[in-house]
């Protein structure tokens, strides 16, 4: 299925988009409570909560924004994992169906951003003419569904294992609220998204996709890292967070904090929570960076969002985070 998504050269079916929406979002409404703590309303939390015993010994493979970059998932998953570290060699989808690895994706799934600009302008000019759905827009929502489908085809195969969480970008209705604040940056690519999904997919499409994202978690903890969508804005607390998924400030502080408006310690703050460990450090995307990854809070915040490059951050148990040797290049960029 996964090879076929990513060589496919036509958007996803009507009927196939609404079905796997419709059971990734299920998946996600019914997680192990032993990782995924029920909110106090006896729903899935906000919370991945991966610092007790039994659930804590698998390494960690962060992938930052992808923003329908379809081919960056695919050689993620055909990346072979180091073998100082994994002996067989295998790849990041063997380890997977071994069940030898957990990958957490930090969101933001949709929008080309700047690497579609060009596309976006010429996409603005149909969207002005009231034309919600011409090439333009058809070639970037082929990005962008083709991402949405194999990422919600690996949770649905690898439920335990392979994890996203809610970024900004996560708001396929271009909703204000909740958390949500419609998006637009080179043009109104929020509501041209909308207006694309509505026209050509229908609103049932809409309104499943959208369980979808508002089901997803908003953090995951591990014994030696915690990681969300952006850098907290304030200190949130493990209780907070579990009970978070219709709480609009912590939405919005999990997902849309810009550079240097965050609480200089709401990381470490919320590290020594949720882990217990002091040399515990707290991985985001969100804004973009260059380089392999940038420390704020006085190292305690790692940004590792670099959206022409191809990065992942392997996270390894019983072992203080590396960027010269825990960052890896899983495209053929250089």
């Amino acid at each position: 299925m996964l090879s076929a998504l990513f060589s496919a050269e036509a958007l996803p079916s009507h009927d196939y988009l609404f079905n796997l929406a419709d059971r990734v979002s299920s998946v996600l409404e019914n997680e192990k409570t032993s990782y995924r703590p029920e909110a106090e309303d006896g729903t899935a939390g906000g919370l991945l909560d991966f610092t007790e015993t039994d659930v804590s010994d698998l390494p960690v493979l962060i992938v930052p924004d992808l923003h329908a970059r379809a081919f960056f998932l695919s050689h993620i998953l055909n990346l072979r994992l180091p073998e100082d570290r994994f002996p067989e060699n295998p790849t990041v989808l063997e380890a997977l169906a071994q069940k030898a690895i957990r990958v957490i994706c930090v969101g933001d799934l949709l929008h080309s951003e700047l690497r579609g600009r060009d596309r976006w302008l010429s996409a603005l000019e149909d969207f002005k003419n009231g034309n919600f759905t011409g090439d333009a827009m058809k070639s970037e929502m082929q990005e962008g569904l083709t991402l949405l489908s194999a990422v919600m085809e690996l949770k649905c195969a690898f439920p335990e294992v392979f994890h996203v969480l809610k970024g900004n970008h996560e708001n396929i209705m271009n909703e204000r609220g909740e958390g949500n604040f419609p998006f637009r940056k080179f043009a109104d690519e929020g509501e041209m998204v909308f207006r694309f999904m509505q026209d050509f997919y229908g609103d049932d499409v809409l309104m499943v996709v959208s369980s979808f994202e508002k089901s997803l978690p908003l953090l995951a903890a591990f014994p030696n890292c915690v990681i969300s969508h952006a850098e907290p804005q304030t200190y949130y607390s493990k209780s907070r967070i579990i009970n978070g998924l219709h709480d609009e400030s912590l939405i919005q502080g999990l997902t849309w904090t810009p550079n240097d408006e965050a609480d200089e310690d709401s990381c470490k703050r919320m590290a020594d929570e949720l882990t217990g460990n002091p040399d515990a450090v707290y991985f985001g995307g969100h804004r973009p960076i260059s380089g392999t990854c940038t420390f704020r809070q006085g190292g305690k915040y790692i940004q590792i969002h670099n959206p022409v490059r191809e990065f992942v951050t392997l996270i390894m148990t019983g072992r203080i985070f590396d960027p010269d040797t825990d960052i890896i290049n899983a495209g053929s960029n250089s």
